[in-house]
């Protein structure tokens, strides 16, 4: 949102605010900028003159002014900060002290992450292209709105998400050669990095310990969770080390120690109970409390697939019990804060299966619906010229469920198979989020990973966090 829909929406508050106030106006912090100016940047009020020329307004109006907006009580301000966008609420914080403090506050950040996100329309982070050398820009994007740049910089060329969004942060894997993620060869030595798409903060995550070994097993996984025990996100790492059962070393976000350190769960359960997969379509799921991959129990590759577990406030793992289903090959994701888990039922790969965790100490799925590719109204998508489907994500209170074609699975070419649906399972209905006339879009959702992301104030770490528009 830029600065005159910040104004817009600002206005439109205080108006329907001031016409319900009859109680007297709490207490109040003095602002140094009049409201309407709060998201954009400071000028000095000017007139003309009567010979043409600008002339700067009398005091006493820039003071009628000020004391206009100056008058809201304060929780009137906050709540319309509360429901703007990260960037226009971050920027904020430059009108005061006491308001740097209240928008960097534990609270405010809390109530702006559920505020500003009440829309059910999706919102998108589309990566780099995967496979092309001079693409490093992050696109953000939402139905009905244009396409925008969030980040451009050469740590994004070549990245993939490794994660879904936990509270507007996800990691970034990003080593320069894009046919990493298919070889999984832990000699590239791959750098991560912690992002918020909604601010444009990315911050580079310290090295740790060397991961070693034989092909398939010779690499490195990484989640992010929020503990609110301590109220701060953590970054879990599993690597590899060669003969060895694989380890694990965990990383707080924003905390004095600033280096990985080993979970300090029950020793019996610090060490992940398999193989973690490490394929760049894979991502580490954080819901209800636990981060979750997708592995196998042995160092033998075989057609057995787990669900590893690690609890992000005990710090120890588990096997979690799988859905009634063939787990292998299949993904995991997060639907409408659960753990979801999704595989094609048929050999042509027309139908779906996605289940639901709905209770992780027990263990019990719900099968949340099939998704029939080859039968009305899913027929009648681009979806069926995929070789795979993803869910992205549900919308509209889990109403509905986001899904693409996988990107690696399309030719590049084919514009049309680069679609957006949301399916709803109840009523059968099939939206396309993208119209005939998007074909920009098309271009850049070409192979390229897309992420939900929502509006977010969390930080993305203490240090090297500059933002770039």
């Amino acid at each position: 949102m830029q600065a005159q829909e910040a104004h817009q929406l600002a206005s439109h508050l205080i108006f329907l605010a001031a016409s319900k106030q009859t109680r007297p106006p709490p207490r109040r912090h003095t602002l140094s900028r009049p409201l309407h100016q709060l998201a954009s940047p400071v000028r000095p009020p000017v007139s003309a003159s009567s010979s043409g020329a600008a002339t700067m307004d009398p005091p006493c109006k820039q003071d009628a002014e000020e004391s206009a907006s100056s008058s809201l009580p304060d929780e009137l301000i906050e709540d319309i900060f509360a429901r703007m966008p990260a960037k226009s609420a971050q920027r904020c914080r430059c009108l005061s002290r006491a308001w740097a403090a209240t928008l960097s506050s534990r609270s405010f950040v809390d109530r702006h992450l559920l505020l500003a996100n009440r829309r059910g329309s999706p919102r998108l982070f589309i990566l780099p292209e995967l496979g092309t050398d001079t693409d490093t820009t992050m696109h953000g994007w939402s139905p009905g709105r244009p396409m925008v740049v969030l980040r451009r910089e050469e740590r994004l060329r070549g990245a993939v998400s490794v994660t879904t969004q936990c509270r507007g942060l996800v990691v970034l894997k990003s080593t320069g050669l894009v046919d990493v993620c298919f070889h999984g060869d832990s000699s590239c030595n791959p750098d991560y990095y912690v992002c918020n798409p909604s601010t444009g903060q990315m911050t580079t995550l310290p090295r740790g310990k060397e991961a070693f070994g034989l092909f398939p097993h010779n690499h490195d996984v990484l989640g992010i969770g929020y503990d609110a025990s301590i109220q701060k996100h953590k970054v879990v790492r599993l690597y590899c080390r060669g003969l060895l059962p694989p380890a694990c070393e965990v990383y707080v976000l924003n905390s004095s120690s600033g280096h990985w350190r080993p979970p300090f769960g029950a020793a019996d359960r610090a060490l992940p109970p398999g193989f973690a997969r490490s394929i760049c379509t894979d991502q580490s799921v954080f819901a209800q409390g636990h981060l979750y991959w997708t592995g196998q129990p042995h160092r033998k590759f075989n057609s057995q697939m787990i669900i590893i577990s690690f609890s992000i406030s005990d710090e120890v793992f588990e096997i979690l019990p799988p859905p009634p289903m063939d787990m292998f090959p299949c993904r995991i994701t997060e639907l409408d804060g659960c753990l979801c888990v999704f595989n094609n039922t048929d050999k042509y790969k027309h139908s779906y299966d996605i289940w639901v965790l709905r209770d992780h100490r027990a263990g019990t799925w719900d099968l949340h619906c099939r998704i029939a590719l080859d039968m009305a109204p899913l027929a009648d998508t681009q979806l069926i010229r995929s070789q795979e489907v993803i869910p992205l994500g549900s919308v509209d209170d889990g109403s509905g469920i986001l899904l693409r074609s996988d990107p690696h699975s399309v030719w590049k070419e084919n514009l049309e198979a680069h679609r957006l649906h949301v399916y709803r399972p109840v009523t059968g209905d099939v939206e396309d989020l993208l119209g005939d006339d998007s074909v920009t879009t098309h271009h850049t959702m070409a192979r390229g990973v897309a992420v939900p992301y929502v509006e977010s104030l969390e930080s993305t770490g203490l240090s090297d966090t500059k933002r770039q528009s």
